[in-house]
């Protein structure tokens, strides 16, 4: 259980400590920096924003680096010379795939909805976050992958400029086909283990016993991967990028057969969302229980909804951010420690 937090130059704060109770209620009006608390623990969770990919974006404007500190676990991420993710438990440095879950959390925000409604990348964002914090091997090969995606990307650049020639893509071709097979595998696992767990959770949430709800898989890399590598060279010559792969994966949600955000109510997204996030927590459980982050979300649900956040609250240790008591019941605001964020 995290028991503090201190921040300096984090976003808009410039020095920030908080001490944890079982239920952490931040109050207070948008733009004092709730969600920048919220996020910062995410950082330390799995090493990135919930909110972008840019780790320079964290550093306070005025500042040269931010250092985020929950217990014995410390980020520091510097602007110049250089940028630096330095992780530490217990004075040992670590590196960032060995640091990833060693405080899992569940992010449950207004743009968690983005999961079923947005583009790919935010399906793929979602899949990559929740399995990294488990699998350390499906987190290093996502890295390696990416390496050498850029590496293939900019041989295909370079071919089509006349500077390099077709066969260098041979070696290439082989390490992308090698590392998309471990995590296309592990992400066909990790879909196939929700898709048990959704229609079950959603008819309890929604009180539809008739309702299903489904989540499809769609990889790029199948076992003959080289082999379309290789067939599509000439396109991806001319695009000057990898247009197929793991990176080009998504996910289609489907409520009762139909796709969910097309055809969903505001309603029944929160409801599927509600029950993603419950299997989320119920599959970083299996190594340690998580904690639960819920950003300015009880204003978005009806009281049925919130029956059931309740639920899941009394059983993680949770960090809510509100804008106002009046969203949050008198049961859970006894039980947890409120205190007001009033800007910096």
């Amino acid at each position: 259980m995290l028991k503090h937090l201190s921040l300096t130059n984090y976003r808009n704060h410039k020095k920030f400590d908080l001490d944890f109770s079982g239920i952490t209620v931040l109050i207070g009006k948008n733009g004092v920096g709730k969600t920048n608390i919220l996020e910062s623990i995410g950082v330390i969770g799995y090493g990135r924003s919930f909110r972008g990919e840019n780790r320079l974006d964290l550093i306070r404007l005025d500042a040269d680096y931010t250092r985020i500190i929950a217990d014995d676990l410390e980020v520091f991420i510097q602007k110049s010379p250089r940028l630096i993710f330095q992780s530490k438990e217990r004075g040992v440095k670590r590196k960032i795939a060995d640091f990833i879950g060693l405080l899992p959390v569940v992010i449950f925000s207004p743009e968690s909805l983005e999961i079923v409604t947005g583009e790919p990348k935010e399906r793929r964002r979602f899949l990559d976050i929740l399995i990294s914090q488990h699998d350390h091997q499906y987190f290093r090969a996502l890295l390696e992958y990416k390496k050498v995606l850029m590496q293939r990307n900019n041989l295909l650049k370079r071919i089509s400029e006349g500077s390099a020639q077709v066969e260098e893509l041979d070696f290439w071709d082989l390490e992308l086909a090698r590392l998309a097979k471990i995590i296309t595998k592990k992400r066909l696992e990790v879909v196939s283990d929700f898709s048990d767990q959704l229609t079950p959770l959603y008819r309890l949430i929604s009180g539809n016993e008739d309702s299903k709800l489904e989540i499809i898989y769609h990889p790029k890399a199948d076992d003959d991967f080289i082999t379309k590598l290789a067939a599509r060279r000439s396109i991806d010559i001319a695009a000057g990028l990898t247009l197929t792969g793991p990176h080009r994966d998504d996910l289609v949600f489907k409520l009762n057969d139909l796709e969910a955000d097309k055809f969903a109510s505001r309603g029944e997204l929160r409801s599927a969302v509600l029950a993603l996030k419950i299997a989320e927590l119920k599959y970083l459980e299996n190594d340690k229980k998580p904690m639960l982050l819920l950003d300015d979300i009880f204003s978005e649900f009806d009281a049925d909804r919130r029956s059931h956040l309740f639920k899941l609250i009394k059983n993680y240790q949770t960090l809510i951010t509100t804008t106002d008591k009046e969203h949050l019941s008198k049961e859970l605001l006894k039980s947890a420690s409120v205190i007001e964020i009033v800007g910096t």
